[in-house]
């Protein structure tokens, strides 16, 4: 061993080593950890969209209430039934309007409110006379019994249509007490030759009839705007009926002389035969006041539009 070996060994004999040489190299050398790396830019990309469409859909519910509702008569397909031996007037889900008939024998009839006759187009509401038991045509006063069958006085093709449905709930007696309505059904054939007796007998002795009363509130007041919205089934507008001399009809709000504003196009109503037959010869008919209509809004234009005494209520 030569002598400067010999120094470098006595040195490191003399040196001070650490206690936790032996881990140190057993382990490898300790390195500093690495700084935290920044966010990539997709990361950040798509915590940024994340944020944005939490955001819109905050904004969206927010501000949800204030957006405009497209107004329709929509009811509901179950329905509540009256107490054996009463009738009630009541919405479909598409707003088409029916009667609930709680028979006294505890049976149940679903009865159209749309009667079989259509005088130049209309669709004519009918009422129930509680004292008679009938169902009565506004306009031309048919008659027809509880269970829409015609049975004197005004014309009609036929009985007033029937819904199937099915029983939902029944009650203490074991009467329905809600159903499901179901499809329309084929009313029964018989009806009055196609000319009656003008003569009539009261409309409801002794009763006010029932008939059907819409919330204020779902009125369309301008038929241009029930058009625009594209509402789907039926709805209530309020307006005035104008037919031009080559018979093109309008429901207008208001009619102001010549000229018709807010108009919506009807389709379907026979103009000239209505002018010819009753615009004419009796001016001032119901068909020429202002006031609510039931109708349906298909291709731009007001479909089925009805009159009837609809009543409204705030």
């Amino acid at each position: 061993m030569t002598e400067r070996w010999q120094r470098e060994v006595a040195k490191l004999h003399r040196a001070e080593l650490p206690g936790d040489l032996w881990e140190r190299i057993t382990e490898g050398p300790r390195l500093q950890p690495p700084p935290p790396r920044s966010p990539s830019r997709l990361i950040v990309a798509a915590t940024a969209l994340v944020l944005f469409v939490a955001a819109a859909a905050l904004l969206w519910i927010v501000f949800t209430p204030f957006r405009t509702t497209v107004k329709t008569l929509a009811g509901s397909d179950v329905l509540s039934v009256p107490a054996r031996g009463e009738t009630s007037p009541v919405f479909l889900g598409d707003g088409r309007p029916v009667f609930v008939v709680h028979h006294e024998d505890g049976t149940v009839s679903v009865v159209d409110a749309f009667s079989p006759h259509r005088a130049w187009g209309f669709e004519e509401p009918v009422e129930w006379c509680p004292t008679t038991r009938q169902f009565v045509e506004w306009a031309h006063e048919a008659h027809f019994n509880e269970y829409g069958t015609w049975v004197s006085a005004g014309p009609a093709p036929s009985g007033l249509a029937t819904f199937a449905f099915q029983v939902v709930e029944r009650d203490a007696a074991g009467d329905p007490a809600s159903i499901r309505v179901g499809a329309m059904q084929a009313p029964d054939p018989g009806g009055s030759a196609p000319i009656t007796d003008p003569s009539r007998p009261p409309f409801c002795p002794g009763a006010e009839p029932v008939t059907f009363t819409v919330d204020a509130s779902t009125v369309w007041e301008s038929p241009a705007a029930a058009v625009a919205a594209q509402p789907q089934g039926w709805i209530a507008v309020r307006g005035t009926l104008s037919v031009a001399p080559d018979g093109f009809v309008q429901l207008c709000s208001p009619l102001e002389g010549a000229r018709c504003q807010d108009a919506a196009v009807v389709r379907g109503i026979d103009g000239v035969g209505l002018m010819v037959n009753v615009l004419q010869p009796f001016p001032g008919s119901g068909y020429e006041k202002h006031h609510v209509w039931l109708a349906q809004v298909r291709g731009g234009v007001l479909d089925d539009l009805a009159i009837g005494d609809i009543r409204t209520s705030d």
